[in-house]
């Protein structure tokens, strides 16, 4: 069966699961609004489980490569640290629903994908650290942050910012970007 159709289901479903949550989210109802009979859905997935996680594998993957990519460009780890946070604001701002996925169904308390999902996060996190770790050996930022720690703070304040003005429907704005980035540089630089 084509890709297409699994594409379609991956896309109806983070409509539904951004919609209604997982829990709440049948089957039935992403194998409508995908325009698949349920046997289709069924070739594609084992089950809903198995949708959402490669869902979010998928949408990880691009995230942390879409970093990677925009890193990669620059080799003043300043540079690259704005240009990893404006990536992951496109990121958001290109996938709203997935962004209110990843944020209402992984990151929350009691999340019961928190396993599954902790080696997706190191890997997008990943870039973020080792451009701090490249800062540091160049005197560039404070050697007294952890480097993982700070990765993981500067990703949330990038994700819970986007998500907030994706959520009251304000459009993510250069300024808001700049300001960001401001914060995430300055937190790091070296006394």
């Amino acid at each position: 069966m084509s890709t297409g159709k699994k594409n379609s289901i991956l896309a109806s479903a983070t409509k539904v699961f951004a919609k209604e949550g997982y829990d709440n989210a049948s089957v039935d109802e992403i194998a409508l609004q995908a325009n698949v009979a349920k046997g289709t859905f069924y070739y594609h997935f084992k089950s809903k489980e198995d949708l959402f996680i490669s869902l979010i594998s998928a949408g990880t993957d691009k995230l942390s490569e879409q970093m990677s990519d925009a890193a990669d460009k620059y080799s003043n780890p300043i540079d690259k640290v704005g240009v990893i946070v404006e990536s992951q604001y496109k990121f958001f701002s290109d996938n709203n629903d997935l962004c209110r996925v990843l944020l209402s169904e992984i990151w929350r308390f009691e999340s019961k994908w928190k396993q599954k999902y902790e080696p997706k996060r190191d890997k997008y996190i990943y870039t973020m650290e080792q451009t701090i770790i490249q800062g540091q050996h160049n005197n560039v930022f404070d050697k007294d942050i952890n480097p993982k720690l700070a990765s993981i703070a500067i990703f949330g304040l990038t994700a819970t910012s986007a998500l907030d003005q994706i959520v009251i429907g304000e459009k993510i704005t250069t300024k808001t970007i700049e300001m960001i980035k401001k914060l995430a540089i300055n937190s790091l630089l070296s006394a």
